[in-house]
């Protein structure tokens, strides 16, 4: 389990990048023959919200882009 307060970092792509570190390690546990899954906890309230609209930011956008990439592609997971 991970918390959205962890994506939040002042490094483009840190948060991106901790997403697919935590999901790799995930799939390790799996591949071991054990359950798991990735819970981020309160991502809809460390998505950049401020106030009534959406903040988007270049981490948020990376985040989003990322989570996608995972749903489409889960046996595709790079690190750089």
């Amino acid at each position: 389990m991970m918390s959205a307060g962890e994506l939040e970092s002042g490094n483009a792509g840190e948060p991106a990048k901790l997403i697919r570190q935590r999901y790799r390690e995930a799939a390790d546990i799996i591949k071991k023959g054990k359950m798991c899954c990735l819970f981020i906890n309160d991502l809809d309230a460390g998505a950049g919200r401020l106030g009534g609209t959406t903040q988007y930011t270049v981490n948020n956008q990376m985040v989003n882009a990322t989570l996608m990439n995972i749903a489409d592609n889960p046996t595709n997971v790079q690190l750089p």
